[in-house]
C-alpha cells in the first residue's frame, strides 16, 4: 500500500478523476433504467411521467374512461 501512495501516483489519480467520475455517475444511471426503481425515477424529470401515465391506465381499466376523466375514480 505504501508504494501507490506518493505524489506521483496522486498525480495520477487527479488526472483520472474527472473521468471516474463521470463513469460513476453514469453506471448510477444506467442502473436506475434498467432496474426502473420507481421510488426515484418518479423524481427524474421527464422520465417520471411514464409512471404517472401508467397509473392513469390502471385507473381507466378499472374503474372506466369516463369516471377517470370525469375526476371520480379513486386511487386504491
Amino acid at each position: 500500500v505504501g508504494r501507490f501512495t506518493g505524489p506521483r501516483h496522486f498525480q495520477i489519480f487527479k488526472n483520472f478523476a474527472p473521468s471516474l467520475a463521470l463513469f460513476g455517475t453514469s453506471v448510477g444511471l444506467y442502473f436506475l433504467y434498467i432496474t426502473d426503481w420507481k421510488v426515484t425515477n418518479t423524481k427524474i424529470p421527464i422520465y417520471g411521467r411514464k409512471f404517472e401515465e401508467m397509473k392513469r391506465a390502471a385507473m381507466i381499466d378499472k374503474h372506466g374512461q369516463k369516471a377517470v376523466d370525469d375526476g371520480t375514480a379513486s386511487d386504491d
